[in-house]
C-alpha cells in the first residue's frame, strides 16, 4: 500500500484505472480535483469497471485561471474524455457538483454515448452565499474582489478527508457566475435527458440547496430519478462521512442498468 504521505502528494492527479467491459467517466466538482472521485472510483474498479477521473478544464492550477474558463471549455475536456472510453460495452457518467452539470450537459449532447449517469451534490441551485458571489461576479465589483479565499477548507465533515482533499484555497467569483450560467442552461435540456440516473445528495449540504437535487430527479426526461439524501453528509458526498453508502448506491445503481442488446 502507498504510504500516507506519498498519497496526500498524489491526491489531486487524473487517474486511469483499467477494467472493462464497463467504463466510468467521473467529473469532479468546481475548485475541486480529482481526489473527490477516487474513493468510489476504487469501489467501481473493484467491481471491474474502468475508471477514468480527468483534471477539469481550468482546474489544476490558480484560482485565476479557473476565473477565465468558460462552462464550454468543461464541457468540451471532459467530452474529449467521455471519446476515450469509446469501445466499451456501457459507459457511464459521474458527476459531482459542477460535474454533475457536466454530465447533464454531456448525457444530452451525446445521447448514444452515455448509459447512465450519477449526479452527486449537483450545483443546479447554490445556497446564498454562493448566489452572492455569482452575482458579483457577474459586476463591474469582481474587479475589485476577484477571489474569495476558502477559511475552512471544502465542504466536507470528515476532517481527514477535507485534510487531505487538495482543493483550491480560493474561489473565483466570475467563475461561481459561470457555473450559474451552466445550471441555467442544463435546467432547460433536462427533459430531454435520456440518460437514468440515480441523485445523490448530503442532508447538511452548506454549499448547494437540497431543492436542485429535487429538481434534476423530478425533471430529467428518463426520470422521475431516484433521490439519495444521505442525512450526515456535507457537499462532497463521494469522500465524506457516508462515502460507503454512496459508493454502494453508485455501484448498485449501474449494476442493475439493462446490458446494450447483444452484449456477451
Amino acid at each position: 500500500m502507498m504510504p500516507a504521505s506519498e498519497q496526500d502528494r498524489n491526491a489531486g492527479l487524473p487517474f486511469d484505472l483499467p477494467g472493462g467491459p464497463d467504463a466510468v467517466l467521473l467529473l469532479h466538482g468546481f475548485t475541486g480535483s480529482p481526489f473527490e472521485m477516487r474513493y468510489l472510483a476504487d469501489r467501481l474498479h473493484e467491481a471491474g469497471m474502468r475508471c477514468l477521473g480527468p483534471v477539469m478544464a481550468g482546474h489544476g492550477g490558480d484560482a485565476r485561471a479557473l476565473a477565465r474558463t468558460s462552462r464550454g471549455e468543461w464541457i468540451a475536456r471532459a467530452r474529449d474524455d467521455l471519446f476515450r472510453l469509446d469501445g466499451a460495452r456501457r459507459i457511464f457518467v459521474v458527476g459531482c457538483s459542477m460535474g454533475a452539470l457536466v454530465a447533464l450537459a454531456l448525457a444530452h449532447e451525446q445521447p448514444g454515448r452515455v448509459d447512465g449517469l450519477a449526479l452527486l451534490a449537483p450545483a443546479m441551485r447554490l445556497k446564498p452565499a454562493g448566489r452572492l458571489a455569482g452575482w458579483v461576479g457577474r459586476t463591474p465589483l469582481v474587479r475589485l474582489l476577484p477571489l474569495v479565499r476558502k477559511r475552512a477548507g471544502s465542504d466536507v465533515s470528515d476532517p481527514e478527508m477535507r485534510r487531505r482533499n487538495p482543493c483550491m484555497d480560493a474561489v473565483p467569483l466570475a467563475g461561481v457566475a459561470e457555473l450559474e450560467r451552466l445550471a441555467a442552461e442544463v435546467d432547460r435540456l433536462l427533459p430531454d435527458v435520456a440518460a437514468p440516473a440515480l441523485v445523490v445528495a448530503g442532508g447538511k449540504d452548506h454549499t448547494v440547496a437540497l431543492s436542485g437535487a429535487r429538481r434534476i430527479a423530478s425533471g430529467i426526461g428518463s426520470g422521475p430519478a431516484r433521490l439519495v439524501v444521505l442525512p450526515r453528509s456535507w457537499h462532497l458526498v463521494g469522500i465524506d462521512v457516508e462515502r460507503n453508502p454512496c459508493a454502494g448506491e453508485v455501484l448498485g445503481f449501474f449494476e442493475s442498468l439493462p446490458e446494450p442488446a447483444g452484449a456477451a
